[in-house]
């Protein structure tokens, strides 16, 4: 980094840290969807089934029996939430996109060589 004012090293810092942020943030959105789309098939699955059915849930390491009524109530609220998760996940990525771009061109600024 020769050469390179230290205001622009630490701009060059800080758009690192940002890029980093945003693949952790990318990687937890991808959990997200991938549970999301995993709770919608299975709500989708036990919605078919007669009201009388028997069924079954995990908790931890146990398979418990439960009832269909409750397994869709609850289906549908880690629906809701996670949908929820997902939204707020998507509007820090944008906000983390819009923070690169703006010191990426703050970066390229900087580095242009000024007419004199």
């Amino acid at each position: 980094m020769q050469g390179i004012p230290p205001q622009v090293q630490s701009m060059l810092a800080q758009l690192e840290s940002y890029q980093q942020q945003l693949q952790l943030l990318v990687q937890q959105k991808q959990k997200v969807q991938l549970e999301l789309n995993e709770a919608k098939k299975a709500l989708e699955e036990i919605e078919k089934l007669p009201d009388d059915a028997v069924v079954y849930k995990t908790v931890g390491t146990l398979i418990v029996k439960t009832d269909k009524a409750k397994a869709v109530e609850e289906l549908k609220e880690k629906v809701e939430t996670l949908e929820v998760r997902l939204s707020a996940l998507e509007r820090q990525e944008k906000k983390l996109n819009e923070k690169l771009k703006e010191l990426t061109a703050k970066i390229q600024s900087s580095l242009r060589p000024t007419a004199g």
